[in-house]
């Protein structure tokens, strides 16, 4: 159990520095930097375990040898600037913008045929999720804001993460 709590405590700890690198640097060079180092030492332990298991039991699996291949690999590639996260997080701005307006559409429904509160929260959400993308997208001074605040937020969360892990009586 002391092990789970060290584990939360340094969780904590890693989401708290991803959340000021990002507020920092944005969101491209942390994300691209953290996931690169992150799969390529996932990567390398994955293959680790392989051998490890190859030299006590004398077996090998497909499975453990392609994941460490695959992590390695794509670590490698973020680090060396070759693919980018950015590209998801582009793909993730266009389904919230998708997000919000179904959630207009179905506000307005719901307005009409389920329950008037609920249906104007669904619209206040949409409208605002829709927003958020269509500015991300169309303006950079916002992009730059927004990442700002995102990581604000992630290092506020690790914080608390950390804090609540530290100070828990509960093991």
């Amino acid at each position: 159990m002391k092990n789970e709590k060290l584990v939360q405590i340094l969780e904590g700890l890693l989401i708290l520095v991803v959340g000021i690198l990002i507020a920092v640097f944005g969101i491209q060079t942390v994300v691209d930097t953290y996931f690169g180092i992150l799969f390529l030492v996932g990567g390398v332990a994955l293959f680790v375990v392989e051998l490890v298991n190859l030299v006590k039991v004398g077996k090998l699996t497909f499975g453990g040898l392609f994941g460490g291949a695959a992590a390695s690999a794509l670590g490698a590639c973020l680090l060396a600037g070759y693919i980018s996260f950015g590209v998801l997080v582009n793909i993730i701005v266009v389904l919230i913008i998708a997000f919000g307006f179904a959630l207009l559409v179905y506000g307005v429904y719901a307005t009409a045929k389920v329950n008037k509160g609920y249906g104007i929260g669904q619209i206040i959400i949409g409208a605002l999720a829709a927003l958020m993308g269509v500015l991300y997208i169309t303006l950079p001074e916002f992009r730059t804001a927004f990442w700002i605040v995102v990581g604000i937020l992630i290092a506020l969360y690790g914080g608390f993460v950390f804090f609540y892990a530290l100070l828990s009586k509960k093991k």
